[in-house]
This record gives structure tokens, C-alpha cells and sequence, in this order.
């Protein structure tokens, strides 16, 4: 089914809503306040009988008053297709030509152009109207586009623009209805008694349906969809290209306008885009670093500062790239249009196109920046695909945040990551995770002067922790470490440059080397424990005593590792051979006794109460004997 949404542009009092009236049959003045003043304030919506149950069209009808400029670019963000209206009776006006910038900048490219009230002008008078319309449209997306003569009044030239919009819209591009790409920009919400609340937009992208769980951006409030209407008519199903209605399972006051209906997932809030930014020629401003703007897309406005990339002041015809920053969150998606108006006063300046909706922040005059957003505004997919993986490679980026940015379905992504990774450019680290390799060429020197730094400082051990590696690579990337720096990690491991043993990690190649010294010191340290038997020196009085404490602490850990040492406690360790023996006479007593008490086991050790208790309270920890009634027996 072809589903078009026709939008009408112009001045204050030019016909819009008759002329939309005369071609439907349908007011779109709904509001009391429209009826008393005679104006355009919300949108309406009519619905255009087409014919054919394959071709549905609905009519969104802007206002045209300066002071409801904000309520108009609602309306045109969702159209495929646009009637200029101009009263002939008028001509061109000041709102004719902000609604025909602001079309430009939203790349508007169908429409015609519709002189209304014709009926109140004499012939040579429209052949005048015409020839300044023609001559005004030249060079724009409407220079060749057809200019109806009508009268909503009395009917004149209505039937024929009719059948040519009919003609037209049959022809015009199709929708994309893939499901999960569901967007509806909110531009209403209400309480409908029986039902709870309902908000209402053009539904841009994708296809809902009725028990569909969505999210509500950038909020991130889920909610389920009880019921759709399209055009006031219950459907099971809404597609792009139509005004829809959905019934929601929450709360009205949580909702508000410019919040973006999407599937779970789908977008990513932000507080920041880049953007190639256009300033209208006709623009009476300039923008210059740092300005506030007020910055409109979808159905919503947010309060920006303009970041200007490569120069200090946009001028009037110029293009540049720029990052815009706002003062709270929003939501919208790579190659969005949208328009910039002045921060006081208040009038249309420009727009453009976002080339990245969850950037980085970026520092100004940089040429890889610039080269980057070049790519963004104008890099084929691959091309994307790479300049984005680069950009997030710090944080280990999996194939659905990768989409996000591309702006493309996950599958279609996940194709031309598989298609990259055989140039060898792109390494996949994990299942869907990737990473670029110029972000693991730079990488790998840290990592391997991190690792030879604490070899070098501490030469006895097996290497650091896993964790405390993790910690220092989360910090020199600014990542705050999920899941994905595991995979990053076993990558490491894959390719040979650590090496991991008992939690600890060292360089692939690495070997714990004593010296002719050291070894000396762990021969003395063995004797000394040898010689103590059961009455074991404290830890830290052996390290304190010692000529160089780092050295024998990591001495005495790697006598505990090659099991020449066991420890009893954290403060207590025994030579290996004591502990045997220890082991012995106790079993050899309770397989003869059945038991064995403290006092018992203390005149077989002929040792103090200390370290008779802490011994065999090792050996309940180790389940070797159990203690009950102060008496221990085999486990």
C-alpha cells in the first residue's frame, strides 16, 4: 500500500485550510479559538479519497501565522509532498518565504503550487501572480513544478488539482515498513475517556501494531500499544506514510510533545549532534562560535550552542560543519533534517542535515575531525562503517550500537562488517564485537609497556591481576569497562601478546627470573621456615627484618606458589615439610584414637596453644577434620 502524507506551506489567511476543505470535505479548524480567530494555531488533518484502497493520503494542514512557526515545522518534518499556497490576490509574503526555506532545508523535493482565491482577480492580474512565482520559485525543488489556478469558493480548478495530486502521488517513492525501524514523532497528547492516553504523529519510518512494546525517547519510557487508529478508523497495523493514533498503557502526564515513539532499543538519547549547518542566504544573522540557537526537528525544539568545527562565524550561504550542543537530552537519528532559528529574536536562520546523532565531543580545527565529518556527510556505507568503528573502538563496540550510528538495520550492518573484516582493517574481537586496527596498533604499545613496567618493578611475580589490568586499560581509554573489555582481553590473549595463569597476567613471553641473590634470599627464607617447624615466624616481621621488603614479599609469594610454603593464615606461613609432618601425626592419632582434642594435638606438635589452634583450624578449613564437642575427627 502506498501511504503519502500531503503538507500545505504559505502565508497567514492564503486558503489553506478552504482549499483543504474544498478538496476532502473535511474542516481541519478544530480548536475553538481557530473557529473565533480564523487561523491555523494546532495541526489538522483530513484525509484525500484517492479511489484506490492501495493509495492512502492524508492531508496535514500547517499554520501559516509567524507566532505558530513552531506548530508548522511539526507538520513538514512528516510530509512526502507539499502544496505552496498563495493567495493570488496577495502574492508572495513574508511566511510564503520562511515556509519555502524552511522546505528547502528540510530537502524537500515534491510538490505543486496552488494559487487560491483566484476567483477575486482578474486575468491579467493572475498571469502577473504567476509570472512573480515563477520567477521567485526558479533554482528551488518547485521551478518546474505545475501552478494551479483555483477557488475554494466557488470550486474553480479544484477537480483538476485533485486528479494531478492522485496522478502524482502514485508515482512518488514507497515507504520503508520494516518494523524495526518504527519512528513516530509526537505532536499531540491527550486523555480519551474509556481509554486512557492517546498521542498522535506521522508515522515516518517502519510499521507498529497493536500489542507492540515501544519506548518513548529520550525518556526511555516503555509502554505497550492497546489500540491504533489511522485516519479515525481502528487498524491492527500503521504504517510509514500514515497520520496515526496510538493508545497507550501510560501515563499522559509522563508524555509530551516532541517525545519519538520507537521500538525498544532503537535510538540512543544525546546530548550533542554534528551536522553539515546551512545558513540561509536571505538570513539577516550570522552564527558565530558558541551562538544559541533554537534548534527544531521532528515534532520537538531544543535550546543549542553552535560548535563551529573550522571557522569562527557561519555567514549568510554558507555551509559548515558544526556540533551542536544542547541543554538537555534529545532524540533523533543520522540524516535527520532539520531548522535553526535566531535566539532572540526569534526568526528562521537555517538548517541542515545530522551527519552523526550520538557523537564524541570534538575540539575545533583539527584536520582528522574535519576528515571525519567529511566522511559522515558524504562516505559510502564501508566508508561509514570504518570511520565509525574507529571513533568507538575504545569502548568495544558490538554490531547494535554500530547500526545505531550507521543509521542502517543490524543485518545490513552486520554485512558490511563481515564484507570489512576480510580487508583486514576491521578485527572482530568477539561474537558481532569489533574493533578498528588502528585503534589496536595504538593500543598494544600501552598495554605492553604497562605490563613491562611491572615485570620490570617486580621481576619474582607471575604477573598482574586480570582485574587490576582491566582497571588501568578502562582508564587510559576512558571506558568504564563493561562486558566488552573481556573480549578485548581473550583477543589479547588469541593473538599471543599476554598470557594469563592463575588470574594473573603477563606478557606472552614473560618468565619469572631470580637472581644470584635472590635465589640466595629464598634458600635463607627456607631454612628460617625449616628451622621455626611448627612455631612460625609473623609475615611481616619476616619482611620488616629484611634488607629489601618489596624483594621478599614477592619472594615469599613465589615460595607459596611453588608449594615450598603453605599458608596457615594471612600472617602465618609453614615449610612444606613441617606441614607434612603436622598432617601425619594428626591422622596417625585419630585413625588410632577416633578423635583428637586441642591439648591432645598440642604434646604431639610439643608447640604453644597458638599455633597448635591455627594449625587446626587450617585443617577444618581445608575439610580434612571436623570439629564437634572439642573434639576433632577425619573428614
Amino acid at each position: 500500500m502506498q501511504n503519502i502524507i500531503i503538507g500545505t506551506a504559505g502565508h497567514i489567511d492564503h486558503g489553506k485550510t478552504c482549499l483543504i476543505q474544498a478538496l476532502t470535505g473535511t474542516d481541519t479548524d478544530r480548536l475553538k479559538e481557530e473557529k473565533e480567530r480564523g487561523i491555523t494555531i494546532e495541526l489538522g488533518f483530513a484525509k484525500l479519497e484517492s479511489g484506490d484502497p492501495d493509495i492512502n493520503i492524508g492531508i496535514i494542514d500547517v499554520p501559516g501565522h509567524e507566532k505558530f512557526i513552531k506548530n508548522m515545522l511539526a507538520g513538514v518534518g512528516g510530509i512526502d509532498f507539499v502544496l505552496l499556497v498563495i493567495a493570488a490576490d496577495e502574492g508572495i509574503m513574508p511566511q510564503t518565504r520562511e515556509h519555502m526555506d524552511i522546505l528547502k532545508l528540510l530537502d524537500m523535493k515534491y510538490g505543486f503550487v496552488v494559487l487560491t482565491k483566484c476567483d477575486k482577480c482578474e486575468e491579467d492580474w493572475l498571469e502577473l501572480v504567476e509570472e512573480e512565482v515563477a520567477d521567485y520559485l526558479a533554482g528551488s525543488f518547485l521551478e518546474n513544478a505545475p501552478i494551479f489556478q483555483v477557488s475554494s469558493h466557488t470550486g474553480d480548478g479544484i477537480e483538476a488539482l485533485r486528479k494531478e495530486i492522485l496522478k502524482t502521488v502514485a508515482s512518488l517513492p514507497a515507504h520503508n515498513d520494516d518494523p524495526s525501524l518504527f519512528r513516530l514523532p509526537i505532536d499531540r497528547v491527550f486523555t480519551m475517556k474509556g481509554h486512557g492516553t492517546v498521542i498522535t504523529g506521522t508515522l515516518i519510518e517502519g510499521s507498529c501494531a497493536v500489542d507492540d512494546q515501544i519506548t518513548l525517547m529520550p525518556a526511555g519510557l516503555p509502554a505497550r500499544i492497546r489500540s491504533i487508529q489511522v485516519h479515525g478508523q481502528d487498524t491492527q497495523t500503521a504504517y510509514a506514510g500514515q497520520r496515526t493514533a496510538l493508545n497507550l498503557t501510560v501515563k499522559t502526564e509522563e508524555i509530551q510533545r516532541g517525545f519519538v515513539a520507537a521500538k525498544p532499543n532503537a535510538m540512543l538519547p544525546t546530548y550533542m549532534v554534528d551536522v553539515r549547518l546551512y545558513l540561509l542566504e536571505s538570513s539577516l544573522r550570522t552564527v558565530r562560535n558558541n551562538s544559541r540557537v533554537h534548534f527544531y526537528y521532528g515534532s520537538d525544539e531544543a535550546l543549542g550552542k553552535v560548535i563551529l568545527l573550522d571557522r569562527d562565524e557561519l555567514r549568510p550561504g554558507e555551509t559548515a560543519y558544526a556540533q551542536i550542543r544542547f541543554t538537555e537530552e534529545i532524540a533523533l537519528k543520522r540524516l535527520d533534517y532539520f531548522v535553526i532559528r535566531f535566539y532572540s529574536p526569534v526568526e528562521t536562520i537555517g538548517g541542515g542535515v545530522i551527519l552523526d546523532a550520538i557523537p564524541r565531543r570534538h575540539k575545533r580545527n583539527l584536520k582528522t575531525i574535519l576528515r571525519a565529518m567529511q566522511i559522515k556527510d558524504n562516505g559510502t556505507k564501508e566508508e561509514l562503517a570504518e570511520q565509525f568503528l574507529e571513533e568507538e573502538s575504545p569502548i568495544f563496540p558490538d554490531i547494535h550500537l554500530l547500526s545505531l550510528k550507521i543509521n542502517l538495520p543490524e543485518k545490513e550492518t552486520l554485512a558490511i562488517f563481515k564484507k570489512l573484516k576480510g580487508t583486514g582493517r576491521v578485527l572482530e574481537i568477539g561474537k558481532n564485537v569489533y574493533i578498528h586496527q588502528n585503534f589496536y596498533n595504538r593500543v598494544c604499545p600501552h598495554i605492553t609497556e604497562m605490563l613491562e613496567a611491572f615485570h620490570k618493578s617486580n621481576a619474582l611475580t607471575e604477573g598482574l591481576s586480570k582485574e587490576e589490568l582491566k582497571s588501568r586499560l578502562s582508564q587510559k581509554l576512558h571506558n568504564p569497562a563493561g562486558k566488552s573489555i573481556d573480549f578485548f582481553y581473550d583477543y589479547l590473549i588469541q593473538k599471543k601478546v599476554i598470557k594469563e595463569k592463575d588470574g594473573l597476567t603477563s606478557l606472552y613471553a614473560f618468565k619469572p627470573k631470580q637472581s644470584g641473590e635472590n635465589k640466595q634470599e629464598s634458600q635463607n627464607l627456607i631454612r628460617m621456615y625449616q628451622e621455626a617447624g611448627f612455631a612460625m615466624p609473623k609475615t611481616d616481621d619476616v619482611i620488616q627484618k629484611s634488607p629489601n621488603a618489596k624483594t621478599t614479599r614477592q619472594l615469599l609469594d613465589r615460595l607459596l606458589k611453588d608449594a615450598e610454603l603453605v599458608k596457615i593464615t594471612p600472617a602465618y606461613y609453614m615449610h612444606k615439610d613441617c606441614y607434612e609432618n603436622a598432617l601425619e601425626l594428626l591422622k596417625d592419632h585419630i585413625q588410632k584414637n577416633g578423635s583428637i582434642t586441642l591439648a591432645e594435638y598440642r604434646t604431639l606438635l610439643d608447640s604453644s596453644r597458638k599455633y597448635t589452634q591455627m594449625i587446626l583450624e587450617y585443617f577444618d578449613s581445608k575439610h580434612i577434620t571436623k570439629l564437634a564437642n572439642d573434639r576433632r575427627t577425619l573428614l
